[in-house]
């Protein structure tokens, strides 16, 4: 019987490792396209019927729904743009992961615990909603960036040289 080594098997995972990490761009790009476009796409069918939308507000009882829910639409309509250029993207990703936890608490919780009575039920079918999973991969993006392959690394490329052309200036 042939015995590996465990180190062999850490050195192969390793490689592995560091050759994928050359493509964690491409994740990230790839992330923000879907979530920005599930963002983007949602938002213009709301405003393509506001009333639908302010009046699904009232129902969940969310107070000042008039200004609400046009509010909601208007900050998931730029917000998913922006998440999918890569621009303000820890920013918009905060605010976008604000909106599924009212989301979260204004509809499908209510929701999921009137038709789920266990704990387990209720929290099975709440960890399974788009809006949780959502929330989770835009704290994500709050917490890594908005990548390489985004307007926010563009600029901060940019700022970053225009900063050394001032340092080598002044001395």
């Amino acid at each position: 019987m042939i015995r590996r080594s465990p180190a062999r098997y850490h050195s192969a995972y390793g490689r592995l490792a560091d050759s994928l990490h050359k493509f964690d761009w491409l994740a990230n790009l790839f992330l923000r396209l879907s979530i920005g476009f599930m963002f983007f796409s949602g938002a213009v069918g709301k405003l393509g019927d506001l009333g639908k939308f302010t009046a699904m507000f009232n129902g969940l009882g969310i107070p000042g729904a008039p200004v609400a829910a046009p509010a909601v639409a208007i900050i998931e309509l730029v917000g998913g743009v922006a998440l999918m250029l890569g621009l303000a993207t820890r920013a918009m990703s905060l605010l976008l992961a604000l909106d599924m936890v009212g989301a979260l608490l204004t509809d499908i919780g209510p929701g999921l615990a009137e038709k789920y009575a266990s704990v387990w039920s209720f929290l099975s079918n709440l960890f399974y909603s788009s809006e949780w999973l959502l929330a989770g991969m835009l704290l994500f993006l709050v917490c890594v960036g908005a990548g390489s392959a985004s307007l926010d690394a563009r600029i901060d490329r940019r700022l970053a040289s225009s900063e050394r052309a001032t340092d080598s200036n002044s001395l």
